[in-house]
């Protein structure tokens, strides 16, 4: 069945059929084929941001400019899904979902009404379903991206770079999921907190930003809070990549103005003040979660506890100069490290295991980095104090352990703490320039034995004592699954062996 021709398409055929007439009867009109013509648009994403509650449809408007000089033929105006598109489009008149040689003279416009309807009560429907209309100038190709709501849920965003949360105490809830399209930030001295069992979905480019405020994720187990990407294909379940902050910058270089895209943490603490994150899961992003210098001497930037980080296609947890607290928490599979604690700072953490079985090609970083120095923009070494910070019962392995020349655990201290601050951990190391003297009762190059690494269960199977811990800085009765530890004597790792 063919779709229906709404009003609105009708009402701008006359006008449609005007300009037309302009362009082909009122003399011969020259279209320019240099290549090197563009197209101008009103906004580069068309966002269809209303919240569907039953079937819905909507009208947004995208003007078209020709900026140039010379008149110019655009051989295709196209919705590049085509008739699978839940879009549609009206070119002056003229129903898509494609055109083609349409006329734009120079220094002219034209119109293009969109519409978009979605059923958001479909479980099948990603939250946020896109397409793009493609324009093809003299070969030159240029796209708009549309978007539009695709199920019921909390939607957080829009098309501005950073969207600032409406209110400075927010808390969101479990009832419905929660969607972030682009970036959220946190203002200065507010608050989020987010709520047992909340589900949040990330739209690829975007995540949270907590700048110089509190960040406070409140699972608890079996209720944890998930972050993760938008899309909920089958293919995409455990897809690595979906979602993660992304900056535009431009520079100038010798060779005119340069853009780059820079990466930064899907839940980015930039200046975050007691921020805790407990009982949570990442997943399937770029960099997980980032900590940028913060926190004080008395209070931690970030406490995080029982908090899984996974299947990011660069880095788990990414701290420069920061202060993180924390306990049983699980870093794997990862494409560069499962943890990055550079630029010195104070990292407390007890009953973690950082272990990376990275499989989606070759990793040639390891599972863990820590380093106290940079090199400035000047070209000079500044080195930061890594004083204060203390690794007990935890496990840094990978999948590369067995590899000549190459550790899984690298440490570049220019200025190491004077006491070891590694204690009853298990690790990976071969460097021989490696400082010995940061570990104590560490088990070296001994392979943790896993209950599965293949399945992913870094359960330790194997009563063997090597694998005892110590009491560390934080008294931990329970492991990440909430079974008891040994008073005294408890395991290396997030998990407590069961016997």
């Amino acid at each position: 069945m063919s779709k229906p021709v709404y009003p609105f398409f009708v009402a701008v055929c006359a006008c449609a059929l005007l300009t037309f007439s302009l362009v082909t009867g009122c003399g011969k009109v020259s279209y320019s084929d240099d290549p090197n013509l563009t197209l101008e648009f009103s906004a580069d994403t068309v966002l269809f941001d209303t919240v569907f509650t039953t079937i819905g449809s909507v009208t947004l408007p995208l003007k078209v400019f020709n900026p140039n000089s010379s008149a110019v033929l655009i051989e295709e105006i196209a919705l590049v899904d085509g008739l699978n598109s839940p879009f549609r489009i009206n070119v002056d008149g003229a129903v898509g979902p494609s055109v083609s040689d349409w006329p734009i003279l120079a220094n002219d416009s034209l119109w293009i009404f969109i519409e978009v309807t979605v059923d958001p009560t479909q479980g099948s429907n990603p939250f946020v379903i896109e397409d793009q209309i493609r324009f093809v100038t003299n070969g030159n190709e240029q796209a708009v991206t549309l978007a539009a709501w695709g199920q019921n849920a909390r939607f957080h965003g829009g098309l501005d770079e950073i969207t600032v949360l409406p209110s400075c105490d927010e808390i969101w809830a479990a009832d419905l999921p929660h969607v972030i399209y682009g970036i959220v930030e946190v203002e200065p001295g507010c608050s989020l907190t987010i709520l047992p069992g909340t589900q949040v979905y990330v739209h690829d480019g975007g995540g949270l930003l907590v700048y110089q405020s509190t960040l406070n994720i409140a699972g608890q187990l079996g209720q944890e809070v998930v972050f993760q990407g938008d899309r909920l294909d089958e293919n995409y379940e455990d897809y690595a990549g979906q979602w993660g902050i992304e900056l535009d910058f431009e520079f100038e270089t010798e060779y005119g103005i340069e853009e780059v895209t820079a990466q930064r943490g899907g839940i980015w603490l930039f200046g975050g003040v007691e921020c805790e994150i407990r009982h949570a899961i990442l997943k399937n992003g770029t960099i997980g979660l980032q900590v940028d210098t913060a926190g004080t001497s008395a209070t931690a930037a970030l406490t995080i506890q029982n908090t899984r980080i996974y299947n990011m296609s660069a880095i788990g947890m990414l701290a420069q100069g920061a202060t993180i607290d924390g306990y049983n928490n699980l870093f794997y599979d990862c494409g560069q490290t499962t943890a990055a604690f550079t630029l010195g700072g104070s990292y407390r953490l007890d009953h973690c295991s950082f272990v990376n079985y990275w499989s989606e090609g070759v990793r040639q970083a390891p599972s863990v980095l820590m380093t106290d120095w940079y090199e400035d923009i000047n070209g000079i070494i500044q080195v930061r104090s890594f004083d204060g910070s203390s690794f007990n019962n935890c496990i840094f392995w990978g999948n590369n352990y067995s590899l000549t020349d190459f550790d899984e655990f690298v440490v570049s201290l220019l200025n190491p703490p004077s006491d070891p601050f590694v204690r009853f951990s298990a690790l990976d190391i071969s460097n021989n320039e490696f400082p010995l003297g940061i570990l104590e009762n560490c088990t070296v190059d001994q392979a943790p034995p896993f209950v599965s690494a293949s399945n992913r269960d870094f359960h330790i199977d194997s009563n063997n004592a090597l694998w005892d811990g110590s009491f560390g800085q934080f008294s931990t009765p329970v492991d990440l699954d909430g079974n008891p530890r040994i008073i005294g004597n408890p395991d290396k790792g997030c998990y407590e062996r069961q016997f």
